[in-house]
């Protein structure tokens, strides 16, 4: 299925990002580089863009994605509409604990898990078919080149879905903070 063209964008570091917490569905404020990534993303969208003449615009509801979008509004003309199916996936058990916090409590969830793949399936929360679903009816209802602001693993998801990737491959994209992705007819680039 093809797309009107993304831009894509992770929010900024946030203070439970730094501490290794996570969040999910929960909410930390951004630390200072967070909020400089964030402000990084304005400065970029206008080099790129000038205007968002054109695009529809969202955001997470979540507040460290509301809060990324008020520093892109210093450098940038952004006011995004806050779209539910851009919350980030839903943890269940695992919101708010750290990693070894998560193997101490739910050993069998996590043995054997590289990178962040725990995330998908945690006791109580998200699975990757959930996600996948819910990112392609958020793809499916764009009619209009679009501007987001989101989080990693929703990203992840809605990134692999426009590029063609299978699970595996959607489980192993970054999530890097203060760099927009472009997502176009199948491909992505990388503004920073």
């Amino acid at each position: 299925m093809n797309h009107p063209k993304i831009l894509f964008m992770r929010h900024g570091e946030t203070e439970w990002n730094l501490a290794g917490r996570a969040q999910g569905r929960l909410n930390s404020p951004l630390t200072a580089k967070g909020r400089a990534q964030a402000e990084s993303l304005g400065k970029i969208l206008a080099r790129q863009l000038g205007s968002a003449a054109g695009y529809d615009q969202m955001v997470s509801p979540l507040g460290r994605t509301v809060e990324t979008s008020r520093h892109i509004q210093k450098h940038f003309d952004f006011t995004p509409a806050e779209e539910d199916l851009l919350k980030e996936i839903d943890l269940g058990d695992l919101s708010g604990l750290t990693k070894p916090e998560m193997v101490a409590r739910y050993p069998g969830h996590m043995a054997g898990k590289p990178d962040y793949d725990w995330y998908f399936g945690a006791p109580g929360g998200e699975t990757l078919l959930q996600m996948r679903d819910r990112a392609a009816r958020w793809l499916a209802g764009l009619t209009r080149p679009t501007i987001a602001v989101a989080h990693g693993q929703i990203g992840k998801v809605i990134r692999g879905i426009c590029l063609g990737l299978d699970d595996h491959q959607i489980l192993r994209l970054g999530e890097p903070q203060g760099i927009v992705h472009v997502l176009e007819n199948g491909a992505e680039t990388i503004w920073q």
